[in-house]
């Protein structure tokens, strides 16, 4: 392995009575993944001064003079000597010392914050991802400020991020979610993450609040999955990860990739299987997944991605529990879910292929293209205590975007200017039959939706001046949805169109970073989010043409810093203010219909602080993650009821993470997580309130390098260390049918047990 030392600023000279100083920055990252280094030593030849590289890799360092040399080295590598001069761009190669035995190999820490961006951004990396038992994305998600991910179940989760998306009853909708360049997200803006399997994902990117133009406004955010890169292309290999746990947990993740010498042809293979028994009755789970990711580059100007990936799904579907039995019975079923054996069961294919190339250079400025098709099926079954809900989807569409960035500017996180569209589209089928006893009866219904929307888009990435930086962008929508009645038997016809209104969506934001340690940042940006199909109808099953989308301003300032190289803070405070709220009523065990009932005010604090520690050959790596939540119905009229000043459901307060990440260079490595829950309003009118409570998560592991082909991991964790009895999913504003308690909570697993292997063999 090698790494890279890259001078970014030059030098800059001042004079003194006695001699010249230099003022060097500079960056050090590995050569193959550029990610960047952190704690690499940098010392003037010949006395005591030095530093080390912070969690960007940077540092900054005065010389005494303009001929010294700088000595770099890096645990588990042969040292160097930078000659000068020193103020050039300089590039330094350090090859891995083989004599050192006993070291596994360097700890690389990506930074989650980036110091250049007026956005609430944070990033999760692969290492991040792999902090739990990596069956699902929630603790990652958990641990990010301003998101709260309820998971019922492996099948069943719901992600709010800032209080939006909280009155969803059972799926994830209002926030946006790709997969690269392909949409995660339906039609009518539900969003399924949890079929892509983590073993696929080399980061994570989560956009808090309204402020991805141009990968839509949505009003939540948006959260972007990111595959392999050119800058990720590994050596040729074959891997294969297995874990078992508690309540009958089997999971496995296989792997083959294939790079080619001249690393412009890229193939990956993933294989991918789950099983749980689960701890409550009827709550078994499998998935399997077969996963194809390939990325061609047939030239440095022209880069070609093919993805595939195919899921099936078999989830049995234990549900909600009053009051009584979460407290008494938590692992039972419901009484109706259990008695059919109500379960869901799905096959889905989800095809991209995106082209990245460059067309022309105009001077000091380059012309770029990126443009993707995408295809999604899905075809489901799902056997329900009221009635089996047989379904089929077919979703297609386009994304392409035309940039220009200036020549020497092209490792930034944007281009300087973007202007693009997509546009998506779903054919939605779906069906309704009597259930006896969950076997198929007569039919209920027989429906078919088309799901259209355009999204157009345009960004601008300047920076004004050396410490000033403009980001701003606009997203203009269009969504309509196209319904036709298709049950004849009760002679009534339902079908209808609606089309909302074009929505624009801007947003502005401002970084001032005062060195390379510090910055300050405000944002300005409008968001939406359309309602569902079923949010449009009317309670006789008509839609409703009064409805309307969501929409909302969000404004926020906060301050990043990463400071004397071993600590860095994410700050942030915002005031979001969303009209048209809506409301889905449920008036029958599978009907809703929603209106818009009023105003909203989501008023925050989001705090991140990470630090790091090297003592004797370990390093140690804590962290600490907080969402303040003071949200409120600003006017809301529900029928005869109002609830205008009354607390926002679905979002708890106060939302704590505290962490430690330890590695030691031999190869030992481990983590302990804590989270604490407040309590918060189950109910719009505030009358019942959840239980607040804490989890505590730790997982250990050792990881060795077996001669030149062979990487071996094994790994071991316990999650809710302390047993803590909780609700990890709540079900809001819960209705009561048949005199029975109204159906809350969702328990959580008691204290539970994994353990791992994983093995890696290198092609020769």
């Amino acid at each position: 392995m090698r790494i890279i030392l890259i001078f970014l600023l030059g030098s800059s000279f001042w004079t003194g009575q006695l001699a010249a100083q230099i003022e060097i920055n500079g960056k050090v990252v590995a050569e193959e993944s550029r990610i960047p280094l952190l704690g690499a030593s940098i010392l003037v030849s010949g006395t005591q001064i030095g530093t080390i590289s912070d969690f960007d890799g940077r540092f900054q360092l005065k010389l005494p003079n303009p001929n010294a040399s700088l000595e770099v080295s890096y645990v588990g590598f042969e040292s160097q000597v930078v000659s000068p001069p020193l103020d050039s761009f300089i590039l330094i190669t350090m090859e891995e010392d083989i004599s050192i035995e006993e070291c596994y190999f360097p700890i690389i820490i990506d930074s989650p914050i980036d110091l250049t961006l007026p956005v609430p951004f944070m990033k999760i990396s692969k290492d991040y991802l792999q902090r739990d038992n990596e069956v699902a994305i929630t603790a990652s998600l958990n641990r990010v400020s301003g998101v709260y991910m309820h998971s019922g179940a492996l099948n069943t989760n719901r992600i709010t991020m800032r209080g939006i998306g909280n009155r969803s009853p059972f799926s994830t909708t209002k926030i946006r979610a790709y997969l690269d360049d392909i949409p995660l997200t339906s039609g009518d803006g539900e969003t399924t993450i949890e079929d892509i399997d983590l073993s696929m994902v080399e980061q994570v990117k989560v956009w808090k609040g309204p402020t991805a133009s141009i990968y839509g406004a949505g009003l939540g955010g948006m959260i972007h999955l990111q595959t392999r890169s050119k800058s990720y292309f590994e050596d040729s290999f074959l891997d294969s990860r297995t874990t078992i746990g508690s309540y009958g947990l089997i999971r496995n993740a296989s792997n083959f990739n294939y790079t080619n010498e001249a690393e412009s042809f890229n193939l990956k293979l993933n294989y991918n299987n789950t099983h749980s028994d689960g701890y409550r009755d009827n709550n078994e789970y499998d998935r399997e997944g077969f996963s194809v990711l390939s990325k061609i580059i047939s030239d440095e100007n022209n880069e070609t991605t093919i993805f595939g990936n195919f899921t099936h799904l078999k989830a049995f579907i234990p549900s909600s529990l009053n009051r009584d039995d979460y407290e008494n019975e938590p692992e039972k079923a419901a009484f109706t879910w259990g008695r059919v054996r109500g379960f869901e069961d799905y096959d889905k294919i989800l095809i991209g292929l995106s082209h990245k190339s460059q067309l022309a250079e105009i001077g000091d400025y380059v012309i770029k293209n990126r443009s993707s098709i995408f295809t999604n099926f899905r075809n489901a079954y799902e056997s329900r205590p009221f009635n089996i809900l047989d379904e089929s989807s077919q979703s297609y569409g386009f994304r392409t975007s035309f940039d220009i960035d200036k020549l020497e500017e092209e490792m930034q996180p944007f281009p300087m200017f973007s202007i693009g569209m997509e546009n998506f589209r779903q054919d939605y089928k779906w069906q309704t039959f009597e259930t006896n006893d969950g076997a198929l009866g007569g039919q209920l219904s027989n429906n078919q939706e088309e799901r259209i929307y355009y999204n157009f888009f345009t960004q601008y990435h300047q920076k004004l001046t050396e410490e000033l930086t403009l980001l701003a962008g606009v997203n203009l929508n269009h969504t309509l949805y196209k319904y036709e009645d298709r049950f004849v038997n009760d002679s009534i016809d339902l079908s209808g169109d609606y089309t909302f209104d074009w929505v624009l969506s801007p947003r502005l934001g401002l970084n001032y970073q005062f060195d390379y340690r510090v910055s300050l940042f405000a944002n300005v940006s409008h968001g939406f989010s359309p309602p569902s199909f079923s949010e449009t109808l009317t309670p006789d099953g008509n839609i409703n043409p009064s409805i309307q989308p969501e929409k909302g301003w969000n404004f926020e300032f906060g301050s990043r810093g990463k400071l004397n190289s071993r600590f860095q803070y994410e700050l942030t405070v915002y005031n979001m203010i969303v009209k048209d709220l809506l409301v889905a009523k449920r008036i029958g065990p599978d009907q809703f219909s929603g209106i818009n009932a009023g105003k909203t005010r989501h008023t925050g604090l989001e705090l991140y602080i990470g630090s790091w520690l090297y003592w004797k050959r370990s390093e140690f790596v804590p962290f600490i993650t907080y969402t303040y939540s003071n949200y409120e119905f600003v006017d809301f009229v529900d029928d005869e009821n109002d609830y205008s000043g009354n607390e926002l459901t679905g979002t708890p307060p106060h939302n704590l993470n505290i962490g430690l990440d330890y590695v030691h260079n031999l190869g030992f490595f481990g983590n302990v997580n804590y989270q604490f829950v407040d309590a918060f309003p189950m109910r719009d009118d505030n009358s019942v309130y959840s239980d607040s409570y804490a989890v505590l998560n730790m997982k250990f592991g050792y990881r060795k390098t077996l001669g030149s082909s062979w990487d071996i991991e094994v790994f071991g964790g316990i999650r809710n260390v302390l047993d803590e009895q909780y609700a990890s999913m709540i079900l809001i504003n819960a209705g009561s049918f048949g005199g029975n308690a109204p159906r809350y909570y969702y328990p959580g697993l008691p204290r539970n047990f994994y353990g791992g292997v994983s093995l890696k063999y290198f092609l020769k």
